[in-house]
């Protein structure tokens, strides 16, 4: 595999082209006078599918931001050609995060623990440095029920992210008539807004998380933070050689 194609793939260009573009044709081209419902719906869900097809072919692999952003367009724009009321779309804003919050935690009953691909990759962290320092019974304890502990952690703010989202589904929906011009802008509206009023929240969850796992990873191996999110030796380590 080439280098490109191992390099970690843009969080925020894997955003933009699988959620705010499709969220953004929802809004803006459903109307009438334009592509309507069914049509805007089709077109935005050219883009997740594209993406997912373009890094499959380069990366060998499907991409989970495409899956997730193409079920997403996918239920909003069918839940709106199906007419049904803003509860049923709160609930469907709702329900991927609790199913996302619920895996976190379980995922380490199924010995796949969900946590190791977003923290522990050799981009962030030192994987050599920190499995010679897990050397011990001990550590290697110390070291999972932390994992479980930080699964658990961002499970909770999944699920808080899902109480936000029914909430503002509700607000956003709630007295549109279903199938309406304005009941499908407001899906579009929907989709980025909790985007940016729940998901912003989100990431500083997940990042007060990776700092509360750093402080105890490095407290367990001894590590210095320094080497431990260094892939190469630092210039303290080679001074002290």
């Amino acid at each position: 595999m080439s280098t490109a194609a191992q390099k970690p793939p843009n969080p925020i260009a894997e955003l933009v082209l699988t959620v705010v573009v499709p969220s953004l044709v929802l809004d803006y081209l459903s109307t009438t006078d334009r592509l309507g419902p069914f049509g805007a719906l089709v077109v935005s869900m050219l883009f997740p599918i594209g993406f997912g097809v373009w890094c499959w072919w380069h990366q060998a692999g499907w991409n989970v931001f495409s899956i997730l952003g193409f079920v997403t367009v996918l239920l909003s724009g069918g839940l709106g050609l199906l007419r049904l009321d803003a509860f049923w779309f709160a609930v469907k804003e709702s329900a991927m995060p609790v199913m996302l919050g619920a895996a976190f935690p379980l995922s380490h009953a199924w010995r796949r623990p969900l946590i190791n691909a977003l923290v522990m990759q050799p981009h962030l962290l030192n994987q050599t440095a920190l499995q010679s320092a897990l050397n011990t019974p001990e550590r290697r304890s110390a070291f999972d029920a932390t994992l479980h502990c930080a699964s658990w952690l961002l499970g909770l703010g999944m699920v808080l992210t899902a109480c936000g989202n029914f909430a503002l589904a509700l607000w956003l929906l709630g007295g549109k008539t279903p199938g309406s011009e304005a009941f499908v802008k407001g899906i579009g509206t929907l989709n980025w807004a909790g985007l940016v009023v729940l998901g912003v929240p989100l990431m500083l969850i997940m990042l007060a998380v990776f700092m509360w796992l750093m402080r105890r990873i490095v407290a367990i191996t001894g590590l210095e933070k320094a080497d431990l999110m260094n892939a190469g030796r630092t210039v303290r380590t080679r001074v002290g050689e």
